[in-house]
């Protein structure tokens, strides 16, 4: 059999004397002026000055007279004090108990001055903005001379070598070996762990509250553990690199394929590992050209494409954008 509930009174002030501490059930009209109770007036006890509402019996939320804004019981047809009817009535707005659920915030009146400092915040962030814009990107142009060009082409070595690695045994690649095992937590699982019950006053829009006590799931966090391999396996490793460089008086060439002196020479780029241990294959190859010029006292660097790089001369002329910073918008080098 469910326990029954007992009702407590909400407090309220009188805006007409000023009031304090008058019952929400109890006093419908102020006991020292006789004006009638404002619901938006309400609120809850301290914790532990509650009074219980004697024989209370609750038949809903209040409805709030469309005329004199008294609050009127549900039972009510008329106001009981001013005689209107409830046509067009709403009820009267609950209220949160703030001091027993502390993630119920009370609302904060803004502060003009703070929305003032505020503002100059964002329009000095949005004045820096837009300088940093205009010094970086907004650019002018100016005639520049090629004075050097070089180039470098370079092709990575990779060897075949045993690396130490671990992984979840499920996935262990193919070819492991000297395999050892640990066990080690992979992850975690929440378990189920009681419940967390504090106790909730809650408004029940008639001048009184009740206390309930809301629960909530507890959990723990329980590790969940596995088996973990670790292992040597055989990849392809960077060991050395080829490389050629020159200017405008060597045209770019890649570093001869038959004079990289490959040991036991490896399989394509493409394999994880193939070939004896040892075995060296050709890798990743890269390009680098350089254009440098200059105006006067300025120097700029550019890494450019091969076409680009080709275009251009030593001792020609061109265009060239230059940031206000100072830096040289390369991409205007076509």
């Amino acid at each position: 059999m469910a326990e029954k509930e007992i009702y407590y009174e909400m407090l309220w002030d009188c805006t007409q004397c000023e009031a304090k501490g008058l019952l929400g059930d109890s006093h419908r009209h102020c006991p020292m002026c006789g004006a009638a109770q404002d619901p938006k007036q309400r609120y809850f006890p301290k914790p532990g000055a509650e009074v219980e509402a004697k024989n209370h019996q609750y038949v809903g939320v209040d409805w709030s007279c469309a005329f004199c804004m008294s609050p009127n019981s549900a039972a009510a047809a008329h106001c009981t004090n001013c005689g209107a009817g409830q046509d067009g009535t709403k009820p009267v707005v609950k209220v949160e108990d703030v001091s027993v659920n502390p993630s119920v915030k009370p609302q904060v009146a803004s502060v003009p001055g703070g929305v003032r400092w505020l503002r100059w915040v964002l329009a000095l962030a949005v004045l820096v903005i837009v300088v940093l814009g205009t010094l970086f990107f907004k650019t002018q142009e100016t005639t520049a001379t090629v004075t050097q060009k070089t180039w470098s082409r370079e092709i990575q070595i990779e060897k075949l070598v045993p690396v130490s690695e671990s992984a979840w045994c499920e996935a262990m690649p193919t070819g492991a070996y000297a395999v050892t095992y640990t066990r080690e937590q992979r992850s975690s699982k929440k378990v189920p762990d009681g419940q967390e019950c504090r106790e909730q006053r809650v408004d029940q829009g008639d001048g009184t509250f009740v206390k309930r006590q809301e629960c909530t799931p507890r959990y723990r966090e329980e590790p969940v553990y596995d088996k973990r391999c670790h292992f040597q396996v055989n990849r392809w490793r960077m060991s050395r690199s080829a490389k050629a460089e020159g200017d405008t008086e060597v045209l770019p060439a890649w570093p001869s394929v038959g004079n990289l002196n490959l040991a036991n020479r490896g399989s394509n780029p493409l394999a994880v590992a193939s070939g004896p241990m040892g075995s060296e294959r050709e890798g990743p190859r890269r390009e680098t050209y350089v254009l440098k010029l200059a105006s006067g006292s300025k120097l700029w660097t550019c890494m450019v494409s091969e076409p680009v790089w080709t275009k251009y001369a030593e001792g020609r002329t061109t265009p060239l954008k230059v940031r206000l910073t100072g830096g040289a918008d390369c991409d205007s080098l076509k």
